[in-house]
């Protein structure tokens, strides 16, 4: 049938069947407002105790919900440099003149207990 055979009454659009409500009424349906902003689904908990005293990085152990959060200063063969990544094995640090440096995490001596760790957790 063509555009211009089909029926354009009102009564034609009236007889088709309406099908009944799936749910409640709009006014009785649950909304949920954004939560305050940063990171949704995640809560801030406090970090673990650690033990002080300079020690290689590679001895420092994160728990499975902790992560570094910031970048941080470290001493390499005697001279104060600023971690920004850390890897698996390795960081990367800002030399003397700005340039990044791929160094083992066994060679960078922190101070464990001012390290920027902040623990993940679930709501």
């Amino acid at each position: 049938m063509s555009s211009s055979k089909r029926p354009t009454s009102k009564a034609a659009k009236a007889a088709a069947p309406r099908r009944p409500p799936t749910g409640p009424p709009a006014s009785a349906r649950l909304t949920i407002k954004a939560g305050p902003p940063g990171r949704p689904g995640q809560v801030d908990l406090p970090p673990r105790p650690r033990p002080g005293g300079r020690r290689p990085l590679s001895e420092v152990v994160l728990e499975e919900d902790e992560v570094l959060t910031d970048s941080f200063d470290a001493t390499l063969n005697g001279v104060q440099v600023r971690v920004t990544a850390v890897l698996e094995r390795t960081c990367v640090y800002l030399g003397l003149e700005g340039e990044r440096t791929l160094v083992s995490k066994k060679d960078l001596l922190v101070e464990a207990d001012k390290l920027p760790i902040r623990r993940r957790g679930m709501p």
